[in-house]
């Protein structure tokens, strides 16, 4: 059965291979000013409605959050962050994981970004977090196989050179709950990774997700 695809607003174009993908993400900072976020989507998705500046977070598209959790990020180098997701009901649309992120003290460029696995985030490595989020019978949580159709699988992180990244994003692969649930029995976390995420699949144990993981912040209720 085909994934549920992932949704979101690119602030320029909507990308769908990784050429296009890193041109459409919006600079890091913007955000502030009363802006939002800009958002970006994975490739094979369709064209979304832009979000209503209008509404509250979380309300996006005629929808109403039902469930809230939050991540506290930490990484290397004083690298500092926080995720507010938000599950939301939309009319015609099904549930939806609004993704609010920022971070701190990062290195500037773009950064694979994921929910692993595990909801435990032993530095400096992270590997603790596992694989990619990808429960169900033919689930694969290896980082690099069956990528970026896991449902973890998030767009790159853009940051700017004064190292702060913001990300407003939607997936309906996931849920807080239920079989897709982000609070199975062992949690999950989410995880920013060294380098640019090409969103390709790749052999097991080479990286190209975004090799080294330089952040992680556990999924809390």
């Amino acid at each position: 059965m085909e994934r549920a695809r992932f949704i979101a607003v690119a602030s320029a174009a909507i990308f769908g291979v990784t050429a296009a993908m890193v041109a459409a993400q919006a600079p890091a900072g913007q955000g502030r000013g009363g802006q939002a976020p800009a958002a970006a989507q994975l490739p094979g998705g369709p064209s979304p409605a832009p979000v209503d500046p209008s509404l509250p977070q979380g309300q996006g598209r005629g929808g109403s959050p039902i469930q809230m959790a939050h991540a506290n990020i930490r990484g290397a180098n004083g690298l500092t962050g926080t995720a507010t997701l938000y599950e939301i009901a939309n009319s015609g649309n099904g549930h939806m994981v609004q993704i609010l992120l920022t971070v701190q003290n990062a290195p500037a460029g773009m950064h694979g970004l994921h929910i692993h696995a595990v909801g435990k985030c032993d530095g400096p490595d992270f590997k603790s977090a596992g694989g990619h989020f990808d429960p169900g019978p033919a689930g694969n949580a290896d980082p690099d196989v069956n990528h970026p159709y896991h449902m973890g699988d998030l767009p790159n992180l853009n940051v700017g050179a004064n190292g702060v990244g913001n990300m407003n994003a939607y997936t309906t692969r996931v849920t807080m709950g239920g079989p897709t649930g982000l609070f199975d029995a062992d949690g999950s976390a989410l995880v920013v990774h060294q380098n640019l995420d090409p969103l390709v699949s790749g052999p097991a144990g080479s990286g190209i997700a975004g090799g080294t993981a330089i952040a992680c912040g556990v999924i809390e209720r």
